[in-house]
């Protein structure tokens, strides 16, 4: 194991190479597509042309994810399981930069949410090669690090040249970017089998009715306000009249906060709270600023808006998770597994919000999702405690 420690430096690299290049785009993906679409789809279908791209890339993240169990057996060792990830990654850039036409580019953005999948997952493979609990946290945190400063560093790099440069030229860029971790996963060899399960073994979980609760109503309508950050922005900040630059500012300021804030809000939030009240405080929040949006419809509210998001997602996510894994005590057998399911269930969440945006035509359906997920779990829970 003290071997393979000294290969930690290097697969940071390898996943802040590789994040760097998948979040290139982060700032304008949503106006290039809405751009293809605007040459391709007839005016009246314009929204929803230019959703799809979006849903069926998330969806790829989902096959990414699942697939990559698959994948990893496949495989055996670490750096073979990387290295077949990269090139379908690389495969997908190079279609997507090259595209002359809307399938075209919708292909190359499906393989890149597969390779983005299978990237994030990547990184769970990675931190279980060690078998101390203790290493594999303090690893999956300084590999997470690295992934979360490429993407910051991708979001505003490719915001800046989208300023500057076309669409294709900056999607291109990102093609280069992947030629170091490429280079790295060849010379800095990982050889330890990935100790990966079946997902049917992991569904077993579900059987729990608090988790698949948790998971319905929660999870789901959580994650679908994703959409509101990823997609809604950038077209609303582009209808203000401001360019791509300023959208990778503000999804920067975002990020730097949840990054910043996180260790010293969640250590406050884990103290004063259970992590379900945290999430349910947390599910509230969200809903209530994006409503907060719809009303009061400006660009500066906007910003706060989103700036009040990235505030939330400081602890959202941990305490998230935190309660799931509660809601697993007693049946339990590998956290791997369930972990697993937790992530397909997030990016199903994410996955459907463009056609729930696309057949309510306002966010605020994020937000009575949210709302309604919140009152039918207490209700189930409070129904459950008078029949105990």
């Amino acid at each position: 194991m003290r071997e393979l420690k000294r290969l930690n430096p290097y697969m940071r690299l390898v996943f802040l190479f590789s994040f760097f290049a998948l979040s290139i785009g982060d700032a304008f993906n949503v106006l290039y597509i809405r751009d293809m679409a605007e040459s391709f789809a007839p005016k009246d279908r314009i929204a929803l042309y230019t959703g799809i791209p979006v849903t069926a890339m998330t969806a790829m993240m989902i096959a990414g994810v699942g697939a990559s169990n698959y994948i990893a057996r496949k495989k055996g060792d670490f750096s073979s399981f990387l290295q077949y990830v990269l090139a379908c990654t690389l495969a997908g850039m190079v279609i997507r930069g090259l595209a002359f036409h809307y399938l075209l580019m919708l292909a190359g953005f499906m393989a890149v949410g597969f390779g983005y999948g299978c990237f994030y997952i990547g990184i769970r493979y990675y931190a279980y090669l060690f078998e101390q609990e203790k290493v594999r946290m303090e690893t999956m945190a300084f590999i997470s690090g690295g992934a979360f400063a490429g993407q910051c560093m991708g979001t505003v790099l490719g915001g800046i040249m989208a300023g500057q440069l076309p669409y294709r030229t900056v999607y291109l860029f990102a093609v280069v970017l992947m030629i170091p971790p490429v280079w790295l996963c060849r010379k800095y060899r990982v050889n330890e089998r990935i100790g990966a399960g079946r997902i049917r073994e992991s569904i077993r979980i579900l059987k729990k009715p608090n988790i698949v609760l948790y998971l319905l109503l929660l999870v789901i309508p959580l994650f679908a306000c994703t959409v509101f950050t990823s997609y809604l922005v950038p077209l609303e900040v582009d209808g203000y009249g401001y360019s791509a630059t300023v959208i990778s500012a503000l999804l920067l300021g975002a990020n730097m906060i949840a990054a910043y804030a996180g260790p010293y809000v969640t250590v406050f939030i884990t103290s004063v709270m259970r992590p379900l009240v945290g999430t349910i405080v947390y599910c509230l929040g969200v809903a209530l600023f994006i409503a907060v949006y719809v009303y009061g419809k400006s660009f500066p509210v906007l910003v706060l808006v989103v700036l009040l998001l990235g505030f939330l997602d400081s602890f959202g996510p941990s305490v998230m998770t935190g309660a799931y894994t509660g809601l697993l005590k007693g049946d339990r057998p590998d956290v791997s597994g369930p972990l697993l399911i937790y992530i397909l269930v997030t990016r199903f969440g994410m996955t459907i919000a463009p056609t729930l945006l696309l057949l309510f035509g306002t966010p605020l359906a994020l937000s009575g999702m949210v709302f309604a997920g919140i009152i039918l779990f207490l209700a189930v829970q409070v129904l459950a405690q008078k029949k105990r």
